[in-house]
């Protein structure tokens, strides 16, 4: 078995860590069992089952798996403690877990560590968002002899009924702000007394900036122009805020220059909105932003020149600052990208009549994979839940030889880790296949995507430009299109959609969300065409997993049967936004004397 493995692995095939555990699981003989005490003091059982191994590639390759196994669930879940329970007379076993320590780098600071430790990083930020500085993570080791038995326990739930149906009545006579915070881009989306009067983009790349203004800053800046915007159409004045209200590739002074242009226009009539909701690419814990390890921060952690956790506290205060814009009082509520998705999915299948009784599970598919889940009652846990660092591949060993600044790589962009999500699924996972297939399946269209701009060559290394112009959406929309037409390209989404039904096996076993439906967004799912690829390409794999787009079909609510109609814009593009509407418009249940939000919103 082990030396199958790897031999696919040094074919350069895929080797997905969740067949390895079915492998496992069956033929193992030597227990590892992980007992994950969780934020809310749960406690989860993962009993893994291991194969004797012989020599030094076959003890390599069951390391990795542990190694990615507990990554996985770091990542996903989060801990207060990681206990390990094995038979202790196993000496190689037993240095295994000794040694987790140093690869998890559970003793180190946040700036020293690397790879593995940096899930950590996120689990200290989280805990100290929820406990303030009173717990801090455990590792320990058992003998099996000793571990206690632990009763399989039911999804925590809140025991109120849904609030999804009662969303899109809170848009009537309110001004509402949707922001959809991307690695690419911004989405807005403006409501007036239930009419979607404003739908905005603004591109940049987060990712290059060194401070925390120059992120914060734009943002409040478009926050200042839909103010404005949204208030002329208040008081009947629309015509004097048409689109374009700024262009997309905007200065932040030529922004600034706009809002006050605007404002002037609004004069007495400027007024707040009565919420704001935004999702913002990293993760949210309780209304703050205090992940910081994603992609998106990557210019300020490599600069530090301001201190890097000083910087992730200003972002941490986005919702204090947005709050300047809103009535005083007025909600402003903040979550992962991810669970907007599953929170849109699920405002617009209540809206529908659909059956909310498993729950919603949703994936953005854009910069980076985002993953949400709102349980039946409408709650979202608070959990890392940072899927797309999570190891779904143990194999592909030629593509690691990459540095992940190359389009041909599969290692993490922050944390230099192979096999994960990230290059696998989204606009990387498509870069990387094309550059991986093409030059010898299609060779006059990956000559194309180069003479196009679309790749570049820069020594040695194969990129995407992102400078002087930045030619991710376009390389994009190159390889949908060619995909469309059904040429060699199309077995690229096919493996996409592959590698979603790995990952729906890898998230159904971490986090037993009950559902067997994903709902998909973003650019990915935009074009119908490459959705059936997705959807062909997952079914390979896993028959019973059920993938929807987040098209016409997810428009139920007034807000997007609006959007739906829209002759620029469409549902894939900013159904997010749409929904961060609705997630503010959550806030407004407090003032109605509604449920208490907390429980729904985190």
């Amino acid at each position: 078995m082990l030396r199958d493995l790897i031999r696919q692995a040094a074919e350069d095939r895929p080797v997905y860590l969740t067949d390895v555990r079915e492998m496992f699981q069956a033929e193992g003989t030597r227990p590892f069992h992980i007992h994950l005490t969780l934020c809310d003091r749960s406690v989860r059982v993962f009993p893994l089952m291991l194969p004797r191994a012989e020599g030094q590639e076959e003890t390599a390759f069951v390391t990795s798996y542990v190694h990615a196994s507990i990554y996985n669930l770091l990542s996903t879940l989060g801990a207060l403690r990681l206990e390990i329970y094995l038979d202790r007379r196993d000496r190689p076993l037993v240095e295994l877990a000794e040694g987790l320590s140093a690869v998890f780098q559970v003793n180190s600071s946040r700036t020293d560590r690397r790879g593995y430790g940096k899930c950590l990083n996120v689990n200290e930020r989280v805990l100290d968002a929820l406990f303030h500085g009173k717990e801090r993570f455990a590792l320990r080791i058992f003998d099996i002899g000793d571990e206690p038995a632990v009763p399989e326990t039911a999804a925590v739930s809140s025991g109120r009924a849904p609030v999804f149906a009662r969303l899109p009545d809170l848009t009537q006579g309110r001004l509402l702000l949707g922001m959809d915070v991307g690695g690419t881009d911004v989405k807005l989306a403006v409501s007036v007394d239930g009419r979607l009067v404003l739908c905005g983009e603004y591109d940049w790349s987060p990712a290059d900036f060194t401070c925390a203004e120059q992120l914060l800053n734009p943002l409040l800046l478009l926050a200042r122009l839909a103010r404005a915007a949204g208030s002329l159409w208040a008081a009947g004045r629309g015509q004097e805020a048409e689109p374009p209200l700024w262009d997309r590739r905007a200065s932040p002074e030529q922004l600034d220059r706009a809002a006050q242009a605007l404002e002037r226009a609004a004069g007495d009539c400027l007024r707040g909105f009565d919420a704001i909701g935004l999702c913002f690419p990293d993760v949210v814990i309780q209304n703050r932003v205090v992940g910081g390890e994603t992609p998106k921060t990557r210019g300020m952690r490599s600069s530090d020149r301001l201190g890097y956790e000083a910087q992730l506290a200003k972002i941490s205060g986005l919702n204090q600052a947005l709050a300047a814009y809103a009535v005083p009082g007025g909600p402003v509520l903040c979550i992962n990208d991810g669970p907007m998705a599953a929170f849109t999915a699920a405002v617009e299948q209540a809206a529908g009549g659909a059956d909310m009784s498993q729950g919603f599970f949703a994936h953005s598919l854009g910069t980076d994979l985002g993953t949400g889940w709102v349980r039946p009652d409408g709650t979202i846990p608070d959990l890392p839940m940072e899927v797309y660092n999570c190891i779904i591949d143990l194999g592909s060993f030629a593509q690691r030889r990459f540095d992940s600044g190359d389009a041909r790589s599969i290692r993490n962009f922050s944390t230099a880790l192979p096999g994960t999500p990230q290059r696998y699924t989204g606009q990387s996972g498509v870069f990387r296949l094309a550059a991986l297939r093409l030059p010898r399946e299609a060779p006059e269209v990956f000559q194309e995507a180069l003479d196009r701009g679309l790749f570049r060559w820069e020594g040695e290394r194969l990129v995407v430009p992102t400078r002087p112009e930045d030619m991710r959406k376009a390389c994009l929309e190159f390889f949908m299109d060619r995909a469309a037409r059904s040429g060699p390209e199309a077995e690229i989404f096919r493996e996409i959609g592959a590698c979603l039904a790995v990952v729906w096996r890898e998230t159904d076993y971490m986090l037993r969300p009950g559902t067997r439906t994903r709902s998909l967004f973003g650019r990915l799912v935009k074009h119908p065409a490459c959705f059936r690829l997705l959807q062909e390409g997952a079914a390979r794999r896993e028959p019973e997993l059920r993938l929807l787009a987040a098209d016409g079909d997810l428009a139920n609510t007034p807000l997007m049967r609006q959007l739906q109609d829209h002759p620029a814009f469409t549902v894939a593009q900013f159904a997010q936004a749409v929904g961060a509407v609705y997630y503010g418009g959550l806030g407004l249940l407090r003032e109605e004397g509604g449920p208490a939000v907390k429980e729904v919103c985190h």
